[in-house]
């Protein structure tokens, strides 16, 4: 027999989810806030089991730092120096990557980088997590399609792992963007798939991670590089 209370719980801990994370996103809570599962429970309403919950599954995606001495707290923001390190890992990754998919044209795969692209042209972005996250999914989405398309499962999950869209979602406030470049450098990546021209694939890509990057010119780290 289907246990009701499991399920709900599954939904509750994703809204929870959800909540806390637009919070982190938009600096209501701090990086080193400390994040007490007894105040948020009182705060938000819901017993400490979702709130637990929640709190592991963000400090899987890198968002929560999670001691066992000092509990969990909203992670530091990455430095600079590892943002650099993080493009530099990415142009070479999904570089590869990009060439591959050009070279086989998974169906699948192409569909899936065409949905979240169209998903992306509907999107918006903006200095509010609520206002950008639907568009940073979707551009999440496409690389991942991508990636999977490529053959390489233990690339895909090392790029996967890292939670680069999520952790350049919290400069987002900082910087605002504006999609419709993003939208161009993503068209001419797919275009490039598409065509089965590898090179223009893999030149699009990494075109599109450095002015990514380059969109961010100014921004200073909470963390010293």
């Amino acid at each position: 027999m289907v246990q009701k209370a499991g399920i709900s719980r599954v939904v509750l801990a994703d809204q929870v989810v959800q909540v806390l994370q637009e919070r982190i996103l938009d600096r209501v809570y701090e990086p080193g806030a400390r994040l007490n599962i007894d105040a948020l429970s009182r705060e938000l309403q819901v017993s400490s089991s979702p709130i637990r919950e929640a709190l592991m599954r963000l400090a899987a995606d890198g968002l929560v730092a999670a001691s066992s001495f000092a509990g969990f707290s909203v992670a530091p923001v990455p430095s600079r120096d590892w943002f650099e390190q993080l493009l530099a890992y990415r142009v070479l990754a999904e570089g590869w990557a990009a060439r591959q998919m050009a070279r086989r044209r998974p169906d699948a795969e192409i569909e899936r980088m065409q949905r979240s692209l169209a998903a992306m042209e509907s999107g918006r972005l903006g200095r509010k997590a609520r206002d950008y996250l639907t568009a940073n999914q979707a551009d999440q989405a496409f690389h991942e399609a991508m990636l999977d398309g490529a053959g390489n499962e233990i690339l895909a999950r090392s790029v996967r792992d890292l939670h680069p869209h999520l952790h350049h979602a919290r400069l987002f406030a900082r910087v605002p963007q504006d999609i419709a470049p993003v939208i161009a450098e993503h068209q001419a990546v797919l275009a490039a798939i598409e065509a089965g021209d590898e090179e223009a694939a893999a030149v699009a890509l990494e075109r599109h991670l450095r002015a990514s990057w380059q969109r961010y010119d100014g921004w200073a780290a909470d963390e010293p590089a």
